[in-house]
């Protein structure tokens, strides 16, 4: 790949200083990247290899855990209600005035009430906890649904907007987007955007939650895998469309420059597209055609560029006809007349060019891949 990070202006040091400080960036989310553990490993691994294991309850965590909110909420009424009642009898029986004894059940029924709301104050990080223990134990991170985890924060009575609760959301997102980048120098699979798309829709993030994500990220990588930080830019500008211009200043923060970024689009693209072509033959199938010209069009891939693959992918299919007619030849060692599967290897040549041509001026062209049009073996 072109793209070389390494000449980019800033340090990776100054790049995560501007992350750090990034205004996208809520103070909760800025203090937590640092001890953040991520774990690189397919998005189909089990929800453990991907978010780590089980988070334990403490403190009156596990007694919150076990009562419903209609239970707490009835739990709490009785004990204010029993503190006030025994806060009344000890104002009388000290005080002697029913003055005394109103002020007595005032202080010690205020006191419960308070230590009633600090308990309840524990009921988002226990749906947290029970949040996380739920996706890090399912068979597979990308089947959770929107529905299961509302289900989850309706268990507990909380909301997904709690600090606590989305915290979790955003650590969970964290983990699988870093999960399904590809170690080293592997190239993308093609799957990665959809996967993370389905992730974070059932997650419920907002899009700038989930971009504050990507940059920690992004901070990551660009200390340590400058590869999958070029994969990162094109699977987060993918995911967020038209507002990753505003919601990813991969310039402002990482120092780098508009080529930098278009090399790193361009170049993964030409790889998820190289793997796309694979599926045209010299069959040509008209839906085939189409697919792969929607696929460009996801890809964000030049036309240009696209059409110099689509020829060169044509011309290979046509190399390898004549490869085959070529060793048949070869390996005939009459005098005769030449064999039939030259022939047909030729008949299949020109065939093939005639459809290139015949679909390069089909009406509603524009609809199918790039490139179409007769291939010329001249150079």
């Amino acid at each position: 790949m072109e793209l070389s990070l390494v000449s980019a202006k800033a340090s990776p040091r100054a790049a995560a200083a501007a992350v750090s400080s990034s205004p996208l960036l809520p103070s909760a989310t800025r203090s937590r990247p640092r001890g953040r553990r991520f774990r690189c490993v397919a998005a189909a691994s089990k929800g453990e290899e991907v978010f780590g294991g089980r988070k334990e309850l403490t403190g009156v965590q596990p007694l919150v855990e076990a009562l419903p909110p209609a239970g707490r909420a009835v739990l709490e009424l009785a004990v204010v209600a029993a503190a006030a009642a025994g806060g009344y009898s000890l104002g009388t029986r000290y005080g002697g005035t029913r003055t005394t004894a109103v002020a007595g059940a005032a202080v010690l029924g205020a006191a419960t009430l308070a230590g009633a709301a600090a308990v309840n104050s524990v009921v988002p990080g226990v749906a947290a906890v029970g949040l996380h223990n739920y996706v890090a134990g399912s068979d597979d991170p990308t089947a959770l649904e929107a529905s299961e985890v509302a289900a989850i924060a309706s268990k507990y009575g909380v909301s997904t907007q709690d600090a606590a609760f989305k915290s979790e959301l955003c650590d969970l997102y964290a983990s699988f987007v870093y999960s399904v980048l590809p170690p080293g120098h592997e190239d993308l699979k093609g799957t990665e955007v959809e996967a993370i798309k389905k992730f974070k829709k059932a997650l419920g993030l907002d899009d700038v939650d989930a971009a504050n994500m990507h940059l920690a990220i992004g901070r990551r990588l660009y200390r340590e895998r400058l590869d999958a930080f070029q994969k990162l830019i094109f699977v987060s500008n993918l995911v967020f469309g038209d507002a990753s211009d505003f919601i990813l200043p991969w310039k402002h923060l990482f120092g780098i420059t508009d080529y930098q970024i278009d090399i790193a689009m361009r170049e993964n693209a030409k790889s998820l597209y190289a793997l796309e072509l694979k599926s045209i033959g010299r069959g040509l199938d008209i839906g085939t055609l189409i697919e792969v010209r929607r696929v460009q069009l996801a890809y964000k891939l030049f036309d240009e560029v696209a059409a110099d693959m689509f020829k060169e992918h044509a011309k290979k299919l046509i190399q390898e006809n004549i490869s085959s007619a070529l060793s048949i030849l070869k390996s005939n060692t009459s005098a005769g007349n030449i064999p039939t599967e030259v022939i047909n290897e030729v008949n299949s040549i020109l065939a093939f060019n005639r459809l290139l041509t015949v679909l390069s001026k089909f009406p509603q062209g524009e609809r199918f891949a790039r490139g179409l049009g007769p291939i010329s073996l001249g150079d």
